[in-house]
């Protein structure tokens, strides 16, 4: 549509599309938008709408629905994250990259090696940004950003995806070019903290089913190895270019 981007999880209403909260006041008091003026909204899972303002306030917007359309610029492929939680706003950065990139997921994991806490706040924090990202890069689908779980809790959902993979820096042999399953309809990618994963981590994730690999001869910081293995992944699975 080429217009810009709002967020609204309402449906339309009898072709009227509702936008209230912070977003309105965003479009009424910062873009200072009139009656009239036509703008895209998406609804985070998937729909894109072209709305004609009929009503501008700054507790709420409302539109005609225009037009509507699916699907538009996301990938075939869903690629979740479960990245160990990191220091500082390390965390945010990824998930605002991820966003970006194309990613459906990203899952906040308690490892051994942790040192970075996740309060109410910041995953928050973690959901705005993401939020942000979307409007951004003009996705339509909001990924998910999970509440901090431990390991133990995400080698029980390992089998829910089409294929889990580990990045380990300490692995010598093959890269992710070699193990991704181009076939695989949903993708894990498994990155650790700081100081990296201890290699009980790393049996406990393999006995599960995920596969490691390795990122080459560099080491790279945890945050680099998400947003980098996130890009390679799609772009290996025809989502990127």
């Amino acid at each position: 549509m080429g217009l810009e981007l709002y967020y609204s999880p309402e449906p339309p209403d009898g072709g009227t599309l509702i936008i209230r909260g912070s977003e309105a006041g965003h479009i009424a008091r910062v873009m200072r938008h009139k009656v009239g003026n036509v703008i895209g909204v998406v609804d985070g899972v998937g729909t894109e709408y072209e709305v004609e303002l009929t009503e501008v306030r700054a507790d709420r917007v409302a539109g005609r629905v225009l037009s509507t359309r699916s699907g538009a610029r996301e990938p075939k492929h869903r690629v979740t994250i479960a990245q160990a939680v990191l220091k500082g706003d390390r965390l945010a950065q990824v998930c605002e990259q991820a966003t970006e990139l194309g990613v459906s997921r990203v899952i906040p994991i308690q490892t051994a090696r942790t040192v970075g806490r996740l309060s109410a706040v910041r995953l928050e924090r973690l959901r705005t940004v993401s939020l942000a990202a979307l409007k951004s890069s003009t996705r339509t689908v909001l990924p998910k950003i999970d509440a901090v779980t431990g390991l133990g809790e995400l080698l029980t959902a390992v089998n829910e995806f089409g294929q889990a993979l580990v990045a380990y820096e300490e692995e010598r042999g093959p890269g992710l070019g070699e193990v991704l399953d181009r076939k695989a309809g949903s993708v894990l990618l498994v990155v650790g903290p700081e100081g990296g994963f201890e290699p009980s981590e790393i049996d406990a994730l393999k006995a599960a089913g995920a596969v490691s690999f390795s990122l080459g001869p560099r080491r790279l910081r945890a945050e680099t190895a998400a947003v980098a293995v996130a890009a390679m992944t799609l772009g290996l699975l025809g989502d990127l270019g």
